[in-house]
């Protein structure tokens, strides 16, 4: 199967980009300290995951700077 989406993360205090490219059935989870994943659980048979995440304290709320709108989008209904 080919990609069907591409993201790309960067450390804003380093420059430093990571680059990936994403299936369908694929999942992206990316936490930032402290927040940590601290367990998954796989179930094959029904293609389930569940992620244990940690530490989640927020200081802010994520936003999209750069969406088909050429700013914020605004959240699926």
């Amino acid at each position: 199967m080919t990609a069907e989406f591409r993201v790309t993360v960067e450390d804003l205090k380093t420059g430093e980009r990571q680059c990936m490219e994403f299936s369908p059935g694929d999942y992206l989870l990316v936490p930032f300290a402290p927040c940590y994943v601290a367990g998954v659980q796989a179930y094959p048979t029904s293609g389930t995951h569940v992620v244990t995440v940690k530490g989640h304290r927020p200081v802010a709320q994520a936003r999209v700077i750069d969406g088909p709108s050429g700013g914020a989008d605004p959240p699926p209904d």
